[in-house]
């Protein structure tokens, strides 16, 4: 605390550069400062026996295998000002005795054992609390991992590329396996009558991205010593649910929900419906499902209805207009009888009444019908499969009627967002688990949930998402493109 009280004698700066280079010296040793007061903390708790018994018995008790005490082990914590708390903890390594097999020599690359102590206080992986949120938050803030490497520097914090991804995908895996406990959870409790969504106007959208992944080939190294790589195109799927107001727009001070996970469409979802479960969504007052036209979303549409159990009358099921609209210009395009400018005005035309009118998804048929004698007839009846199949999903009339968007603009921004401004990058490829769980972490931040997120994290617990409106109090303290809201409702715990 002296080295700061130092700042109060010196010379007052007197130019912009001067007051800078006061200002990062002030904050740096503030932040040295923060470590002496927590390192000193870690001391003082580690000389608690009771504390410390407490926290061997409770590893104990939640481990699934016996553990044997191997005494006091050297230990490095990194702090959020950057300093390094080296300290002797007790370790805890499961008990091998009587055993077969030969006894190991080294240890796996993720270790055996475990430091209850420190497990209690929430450190792991060699990172604080507090240090685990800043690293994995600037991970998947940042443009890219050297960027992160650069902001985190100018915090104090030190640490190279390999260090940032393995804090950040171990965040990554420890909140999405709480995430499948709970949804599997949720799909063997009755759905709870006062869940966050129930009275609620609800949307829930689903739209899919684009990222590269990368996969080592097998078989003989290249002439470099290097393994070959295939760099296959995969499509995470991303997942909004937020609230309308009664005219039918977001509500801008309740926050969404979004999540994202590269898997196939039964995986999708599966996530979905666990959603829908957990938040209550069949007492809602009005669930809107709304998606583009593609068929692994609609033929599945149906089945997430019953399997949340929402109430027919509630549901409604919506294509989005500016995809049917997109899908009409090509239908249109194909009347090559027709001249440019006759055909850009058929378009306007039928695109005016599949909006207005009532009967207007049937008008656009009808119209369409008849070009079905041209050149093109065959490909003019498939475009109009698609009207037929998605007719009930396009009386954009009735939707308004029910103060509904009839726009997937909100999953559409999620995707550019949490995708592709950080993940979809020319000559970037990935890990398909790394990039899976980093996806995840920017879900929640870009959704406004990352101290949620490092709550359910920290108490290994799954609380059920929040969409209450926000405190004046709240708004005022919101960060840049983040939005801190605490987690209310019934506590899931992680299954043993």
């Amino acid at each position: 605390m002296s080295s700061l009280q130092s700042f109060w004698s010196v010379p007052s700066p007197r130019t912009p550069q001067a007051f800078w280079e006061m200002e990062q010296a002030v904050q740096a040793k503030a932040g040295q400062v923060a470590d002496q007061i927590l390192s000193n903390h870690l001391g003082q708790l580690h000389q608690d026996s009771d504390f410390v018994r407490q926290a061997v018995e409770q590893a104990r008790a939640n481990s699934l295998v016996p553990l044997v005490n191997k005494g006091l082990k050297e230990v490095s914590v990194l702090l959020p000002g950057g300093t390094r708390c080296l300290l002797k903890t007790p370790y805890l390594r499961p008990d091998r005795r009587g055993k077969p097999g030969r006894k190991r020599s080294q240890r796996g690359p993720q270790g055996v054992g475990r430091y209850p102590v420190l497990e209690a206080l929430g450190i792991r992986d060699g990172v604080s609390p507090a240090t685990r949120s800043q690293i994995a938050l600037y991970t998947v803030q940042a443009g890219s991992y050297q960027e992160a490497i650069a902001l985190l520097s100018q915090r104090g914090l030190s640490v190279d590329a390999s260090t940032l991804a393995r804090i950040a995908s171990s965040t990554a895996q420890a909140d999405i396996g709480l995430r499948e406990a709970a949804l599997a959870k949720a799909l063997e409790m009755p759905i709870c009558a006062d869940g966050p969504l129930c009275g609620k106007r609800v949307r829930v959208s689903v739209d899919g991205g684009r990222v590269r992944t990368r996969k080592t080939r097998k078989g003989r190294k290249t002439r470099k010593g290097r393994h070959a790589f295939d760099t296959p195109w995969r499509e995470p799927r991303v997942l909004v649910i937020d609230l309308l107001s009664e005219e039918g727009k977001t509500d801008s001070l309740r926050l969404p929900l979004y999540d994202v996970l590269i898997g196939d469409a039964e995986a999708t979802f599966a996530l979905i419906i666990g959603y829908l479960r957990l938040l209550g969504a069949a007492y809602a007052q009005v669930v809107e499902f709304i998606a583009d036209g593609a068929d692994w979303i609609w033929d599945r549409a149906e089945a997430l209805r019953q399997h949340a159990q929402i109430p027919a009358p509630i549901w409604v099921e919506v294509v989005d207009f500016y995809h049917a609209s997109e899908h009409l210009h090509t239908s249109v395009e194909l009347c090559r009888s027709l001249r440019a400018e006759k055909r850009d005005q058929l378009y306007r035309q039928l695109r005016h009444l599949l909006r207005t009118d009532p009967n207007g998804v049937n008008r656009v048929i009808e119209r369409l019908q008849q070009e079905v004698k041209t050149r093109r007839g065959k490909k003019m009846r498939q475009a109009i499969v698609y009207f037929e199949k998605h007719a009930h999903r396009m009386a954009y009339v009735h939707i308004d009627e029910l103060h509904l968007p009839v726009g997937s603009g909100q999953v559409e921004s999620a995707v550019r967002r949490v995708v592709n401004l950080r993940f979809k990058a020319p000559g970037t490829f990935w890990n398909e688990v790394q990039v899976d769980g980093l996806m995840h972490l920017r879900a929640c931040f870009k959704a406004g949930r990352w101290e949620e997120m490092m709550e359910r994290v920290l108490t290994q617990t799954f609380p059920v998402p929040s969409f209450e409106p926000l405190t004046p109090q709240q708004l005022t303290a919101l960060p840049f493109e983040s939005l801190d809201l605490a987690s209310t409702g019934q506590e899931i715990h992680k299954a043993a």
